[in-house]
């Protein structure tokens, strides 16, 4: 019986969204690790990091609406919602006790492998200890919830969202919208979040308390994405003529982008972060903070179609890219702790002198992490750590149907 599911799962199985997640999840980890580099005034790492954000995460949260499909038949909706939340509270106070940790007069200079090793081994090992714990032990499992909750409560700034842990609030509001949306006309709803994303922004006061204004921002991607039937999705990066002009047009986009990045991301940049209101435009005239909007909407259209170009070049079939893309919750959670352990550790002062070889370096180093999350045990672990149990909140007769 169950080599028969799993031969039923393996052959409806659809390894070029796999491919693709797994595309999306590399340029993720790629992004976050740049980052440093870029604020070491990197014109290559610029360029680079610019072509990955002006279209990542528009691609990855497609990708989650179009895989989204499935919530509005689902019987317990809450709990893919606590379970997001869930995630949410876990990542947010991860990366807190990663910077308390490393912030402490101890490790101000550079100097201390053998401890920031052995932290990097507890800290592995502490969370394969607690998804056991958690996943085994159901007092443990209520106990550890609840001191998670009281201790994210007493902080001050648990609802405002600034880093990687935005997208799992995010991933809340957009299950919340598509059930509240369900019965509307697909082409009235996508139009209106176009606008909204396109206007939003001159709100300074939206900015990142419940992610808000990133929200709103990927909106429209999210749905553009849970509207598209796959026969649609197919048609377009299968079709003879337009894969072979969407392919070239993402190559294209790379090249113009990466060259031009320190300007691009000077001039559109507050679009594609999804998170700085629109007054920040007003240092490149008053001219331009009138046409926001106007640029928002082309910026999105691009963007659709970088997407789509880069849809049609991945690849159709099973590869290593299918696994990582299967996991890509572990490698988007775990990798965010290993950017503050690489640079706490100094890894960045290794990183070549030359700017290029750095950039290759950083992109290597951002594969090797994909990939070791992206590995079973990694998707197994974080899978047990991320199961909330809320039937309990269920009517009885409804539970037990």
């Amino acid at each position: 019986m169950n080599q028969q599911t799993t031969s039923v799962a393996t052959k409806i199985r659809d390894y070029h969204v796999d491919n693709i997640k797994g595309v999306l999840i590399i340029l993720v980890v790629c992004g976050h690790l740049l980052s440093y580099l870029q604020d070491m005034n990197s014109t290559f790492a610029i360029g680079v990091r610019t072509f990955i954000y002006f279209f990542h995460m528009p691609g990855f949260i497609f990708m989650s609406g179009y895989l989204a499909k499935g919530f509005l038949k689902k019987e317990y909706k809450g709990e893919k919602l606590l379970s997001y939340a869930w995630l949410y509270l876990i990542f947010k106070n991860g990366i807190d006790l990663v910077h308390f940790i490393f912030r402490r007069p101890y490790f101000a200079n550079h100097g201390h492998t053998m401890e920031l090793i052995l932290i990097v081994a507890l800290f592995c090992f502490g969370i394969w200890l607690l998804a056991q714990l958690y996943s085994r032990i159901p007092a443990f499992q209520n106990g550890f919830i609840l001191l998670v909750v009281l201790f994210s409560i007493l902080k001050t700034n648990v609802l405002t969202v600034g880093a990687a842990p935005w997208y799992m609030m995010a991933l809340i509001w957009y299950h919340i919208i598509v059930y509240l949306i369900r019965n509307m006309k697909q082409s009235h709803v996508l139009a209106a979040t176009v606008i909204l994303a396109a206007f939003a922004n001159y709100q300074d006061e939206i900015g990142k308390f419940l992610t808000l204004s990133r929200m709103i921002n990927f909106l429209p991607f999210f749905l553009l994405g849970f509207y598209i039937t796959r026969e649609r999705f197919e048609n377009i990066v299968n079709h003879p003529k337009w894969k072979h002009i969407l392919s070239i047009f993402f190559i294209l986009s790379a090249f113009v982008i990466t060259l031009n990045g320190r300007a691009i991301k000077k001039w559109i940049g507050v679009f594609f972060f999804g998170v700085s209101p629109y007054s920040k435009l007003l240092k490149l005239g008053d001219w331009y903070y009138h046409i926001a909007p106007l640029t928002c909407i082309l910026w999105m259209v691009i963007t659709a179609v970088i997407l789509f170009g880069m849809f049609s070049l991945c690849p159709r079939g099973k590869t290593f890219l299918a696994k990582l893309g299967k996991n890509t919750i572990g490698i988007y959670v775990l990798h965010r702790f290993f950017k503050d352990f690489l640079i706490y550790g100094g890894f960045y002062s290794m990183l070549s002198q030359n700017e290029y070889l750095a950039v290759i370096e950083t992109l290597l180093v951002s594969l090797l992490l994909a990939v070791i999350f992206g590995t079973d045990f990694w998707a197994k672990t974080m899978n047990k750590l991320s199961v909330v149990n809320a039937k309990w909140l269920y009517k009885k007769e409804y539970s037990n149907r």
